[in-house]
């Protein structure tokens, strides 16, 4: 599984009235992670469109001065469709500080219209990485 990281410092202009990261700008952070990885990964970044935010849950605030890295990378694959896992990390502590999952789908760049990409997750048995394939499952399968 390759994973793609993207590094961000929190200033002032990114906190919300409680003076920790704002969700809004996390979540930005999140897509624009999320795109990005999922552009590398399929190779043809006008065949993407966003199709799903399932899930952005913070487990820790994050504070002004903090570099978190946003790190991300394909847990499923449907036919016309790839999802990320974004795990958002301090790379101060190591801390898990937010975890979210986003779905594209790959589409005819000059007609817009979904097509098969014919990707497959390469073989894992690391038990992390199969909990984060179930939950990303479970979006589509009502599990």
């Amino acid at each position: 599984m390759k994973i793609y990281k993207a590094a961000h410092m929190i200033k002032m202009e990114d906190l919300n009235h409680h003076s920790n990261l704002y969700a809004g700008r996390a979540i930005e952070w999140m897509m624009e992670s999320s795109f990005i990885a999922a552009c590398l990964s399929y190779g043809n970044k006008r065949g993407l469109l966003y199709k799903n935010t399932h899930q952005f849950d913070f487990t820790k605030s994050a504070y002004p001065g903090e570099i978190i890295t946003y790190c991300s990378s394909v847990v499923r694959f449907g036919r016309t469709s790839l999802t990320m896992r974004v795990a958002v990390i301090s790379e101060e502590t190591g801390e898990l500080k937010a975890e979210g999952y986003t779905t594209f789908v790959t589409v005819d760049p000059d007609t817009q219209k979904p097509c098969a990409h014919g990707m497959k997750l390469d073989e894992t048995t690391d038990p992390e990485e199969l909990s984060w394939r179930k939950k990303a499952e479970s979006f589509f399968s009502g599990k």
